[in-house]
């Protein structure tokens, strides 16, 4: 956080920086939090244990870090853009060694990044078989008091809180892309920000997708041992503030070819079987079953009795196919085969999306491509 720190200060921008304790906190072991406070002392990381915290909820632990920041972290961006060249709505569609193929012309360069969130190119990498993307909901509230520090709980249903301004950021319902067909995800939140605020009000709400690496830390370096002029940046898990700020540096180091002693624990070539067969094993049976619901899973419903406002994977004209109905009663078709590599998608009623529970790829109700790893939009009637 210094380095964002100095950063601001240097470049005089206006993003709210702010410094605020941070907290994990469970509300059902403590365990796990005494394990992290042991880890954070032989790092030499400041951490405090405690069982007092603001929220509106008791916890049977919670570890104290101080001296955190937060900010906007778009009105941080745009005050760096006026540095920078960028080139928007040029996609680049394939790369060969260093050349950069997009729909306007070639672009030549001596080292690629590929800091696209989630790599498209499959080969070399396979990173396709390291990672899978979970979504997150977020809701903003007014009038839910004011809250100094940030949050994040570390139980499978646990909440994240962050203060912005007069707005609380009430954050939960993860779930691994393309696993939402029941949904509710806002609605859970929208009650639980009734019970704990009954007077907030909400102001906004959004989604959020991160890539999930197989050990936990990020894949920062070179793409693969035979593309030594790639390099790539992705796996933030949720962290993506502090994991860029990572990446910046060590990119940064290699591309000039200075040593970077924590180059090593980020290689997207490490693997270590002790801490990612089991995950590796997992990723690869979830693709497998994506795969084969393609080919033989059957529809699940039928065309008439899909109800107004729900999608559905339902029987059209003799073919499986993906249906949303809207409220209007007007039919929108597209195909459930994702354009990546071919898994089933599902739908996501909280987003109107159809998902890839393999990789994460999503597009909307039409078939337009939302988020990659996918390049294309799907065939839609």
């Amino acid at each position: 956080m210094s380095q964002y720190r100095t950063l601001i200060a240097e470049q005089d921008i206006d993003c709210a920086f702010t410094l605020s304790p941070a907290y994990l906190y469970s509300t059902l072991a403590e365990e796990p939090l005494v394990q992290e406070a042991q880890a954070a002392r032989r790092l030499g990381i400041d951490a405090s244990f405690t069982r007092h915290t603001e929220l509106p909820f008791s916890v049977r632990a919670a570890l104290r870090f101080d001296g955190q920041g937060h900010f906007h972290p778009l009105h941080f961006l745009k005050a760096l853009l006026s540095s920078l060249e960028i080139y928007e709505h040029t996609p680049v569609l394939s790369i060969d060694q260093n050349q950069l193929v997009t729909p306007h012309g070639i672009v030549n360069a001596e080292a690629v990044v590929f800091a696209c969130h989630y790599p498209f190119i499959n080969s070399p990498g396979y990173y396709f078989i390291r990672m899978h993307q979970e979504r997150s909901y977020v809701l903003a509230l007014e009038n839910a008091g004011n809250m100094e520090g940030m949050y994040l709980g570390i139980d499978e249903s646990g909440l994240s809180f962050r203060p912005y301004g007069t707005y609380l950021l009430l954050g939960g319902g993860s779930h691994r892309s393309g696993e939402n067909t029941a949904g509710g995800r806002y609605e859970r939140l929208r009650r639980l920000a009734q019970q704990y605020w009954p007077k907030s009000r909400e102001v906004a709400a959004w989604s959020a997708q991160d890539c999930m690496t197989l050990d936990g830390i990020p894949y920062i370096g070179p793409f693969s041992s035979s593309t030594p002029n790639w390099y790539v940046a992705t796996g933030f898990q949720k962290w993506g503030m502090t994991s860029s700020m990572v990446a910046a540096q060590l990119l940064t180091d290699q591309i000039l070819g200075r040593k970077n002693p924590d180059a090593a624990v980020f290689s997207p070539q490490r693997f270590k079987p002790s801490a990612s067969a089991k995950m590796l094993i997992e990723e690869t049976a979830h693709a497998t079953t994506g795969l084969t619901k393609t080919f033989f899973d059957p529809p699940r419903t039928e065309l008439e009795t899909l109800p107004i406002g729900h999608g559905g994977i339902v029987e059209y004209n003799g073919q499986k196919a993906g249906i949303y109905k809207d409220e209007k009663g007007e039919i929108f078709v597209v195909s459930v085969k994702c354009p990546h590599l071919g898994c089933q998608l599902e739908w996501n009623p909280d987003e109107k999306s159809w998902d890839c529970p393999c990789h994460g790829s999503r597009f909307d109700y039409k078939g337009n491509l939302l988020d990659n790893p996918a390049q294309t939009d799907l065939p839609h009637k």
